[in-house]
């Protein structure tokens, strides 16, 4: 609607020239003298006189002016925008390496701007408090496995004495029992006092218990080795993983590239002391990208691999969205764009993304054509060479064409109507522009600039 107010000031001036034919027209009309398009002869019927009256040569009727216009013919097709956003070059990856041990910087190998490969050393620490950990943990390693030997020794060596015992108890046991039921069995037929018998019964109970109590020290002595080698098998776990710990630590010590790229920056000065997990420096990738960010309404017209364009210096390369549009941040939509193998901008170049978005799918008209009146949109077509207006209604539009309803393909409409021009007024096209399509404007329109509005129908 904006558009269709800007274009009004410009009718008044492109068409003043055909206010004053239309007023000369009328004027030679009452002398009589009108000229139809045509025809070079004047003050005949044919010439625009009609009805003449005899005696006071007056005319009885006049003909109605023929005013020229310009039109198109309008048809269907996809109403579509360009758009701009600004976008800088950036690398691809970009790390902040930080520090994985405390210690004091020993060198610095390289400086910022450097190009390095994955795995090389750019930051040094002071290694030789991380070396004697190393030994010491190595040394509670080896020290743990003696322990564990230790224990696994006595558990061998008392188990057998253990189990001998066991052995001599049952032994004993078994004697004992059939010296009672010797006992008994005299006992029973009169040979044997009953002093004599529990005597024998009293050794049999002894017997028992230097059993049981033998079993209880051989199963004590089984549960404690176990627990014993489990304790000193976990010592030795321990001690492994400190060794680990320590060699990872020396290690850390030379702080390296974890990806080939170039050294963005160092923050660290050969004598500085560097803590756990203290920022050192910053590497960025080889490879490069575009980041930019777009108005949400425009995010969803930008899929995965969607063509654009990123200009910089006046040269225009031809990149492809990289990154699926998001949730906004901060109002915007950050994307990222894949640039081809010979693109060698520098980090930090800033250019502008071009892409383009559709409007809307429908019947092309240009803007110039378009009018309003108490709210209600509409133009003027041309049927049987009149003016016949109809209210349209617009349902998108960008740079100078708009997509409308209630026209039908194929329909010409008068771009830029003559002020106080009224339906029923008949007309002449003096100026056909083309349709509506390609750049979305008339062929008389001049060439579209950056951000124009583009509308891809039938010709």
């Amino acid at each position: 609607m904006r558009n269709i107010a800007k274009l009004s000031s410009l009718r008044v001036i492109s068409f003043g020239a055909l206010i004053v034919f239309v007023t000369l027209v009328a004027g030679c009309s009452k002398t009589g003298a009108a000229v139809a398009p045509g025809n070079s002869q004047q003050g005949s019927p044919q010439a625009g006189t009609a009805g003449r009256t005899g005696a006071g040569g007056q005319y009885g009727s006049r003909r109605q002016a023929i005013v020229p216009v310009q039109a198109t013919t309008v048809q269907t097709g996809l109403l579509s925008a360009q758009r701009e956003a600004s976008g800088v070059v950036a690398p691809v990856t970009q790390s902040q390496v930080a520090a994985q041990v405390a210690g004091v910087v020993k060198s610095v190998p390289h400086n910022s701007g450097d190009w390095v490969k994955e795995g090389a050393i750019v930051v040094q620490l002071d290694d030789a408090q991380l070396k004697l950990a190393l030994a010491n943990a190595q040394a509670a390693l080896d020290n743990a496995k003696i322990n564990l030997q230790i224990g696994e020794d006595n558990a061998n060596q008392d188990n057998p004495k253990l189990a001998l015992q066991v052995q001599s108890a049952k032994s004993a046991l078994d004697s004992a029992q059939k010296f009672y039921d010797a006992q008994k069995a005299l006992y029973d037929l009169g040979g044997l006092s009953a002093s004599a018998l529990d005597t024998a019964a009293s050794q049999l109970s002894a017997a028992q218990a230097n059993l049981e109590g033998a079993q209880a020290a051989l199963d004590q002595n089984n549960k404690s080795g176990d627990q014993t080698i489990a304790q000193l098998k976990l010592a030795v776990t321990q001690a492994q993983n400190q060794l680990t710990q320590a060699q990872l630590n020396l290690q850390y010590a030379s702080i390296r590239a974890p990806f080939s790229g170039q050294i963005a920056s160092i923050n660290m000065q050969v004598g500085m002391y560097v803590g756990l997990n203290t920022p050192v420096f910053t590497l960025v990738s080889a490879d490069r990208e575009i980041s930019f960010s777009i108005p949400p309404s425009d995010a969803s017209t930008l899929a995965l691999g969607s063509k654009i364009a990123f200009s910089y210096s006046g040269i225009s390369f031809p990149v492809k969205v990289s990154q699926a549009p998001s949730a906004p941040i901060n109002g915007v939509v950050p994307l990222t764009a894949a640039v081809p193998a010979n693109f060698k901008l520098a980090y930090g170049a800033v250019g502008s993304v071009s892409y383009s978005i559709s409007v809307a799918s429908g019947i092309l008209v240009p803007l110039a054509a378009m009018a309003t009146l108490e709210g209600k949109n509409y133009v003027f077509t041309i049927v049987d060479q009149k003016a016949t207006r109809k209210d349209v209604n617009i349902i998108g539009e960008a740079g100078i064409t708009a997509v409308v309803e209630g026209l039908n393909a194929g329909d010409v409409v008068i771009i830029s109507p003559p002020p106080g021009l009224i339906e029923g007024t008949q007309v002449q096209v003096v100026v056909q522009g083309q349709p509506a399509s390609g750049a979305g404007a008339p062929s008389s329109t001049p060439k579209q600039g950056p951000g124009a509005a583009k509308a891809e129908g039938q010709p």
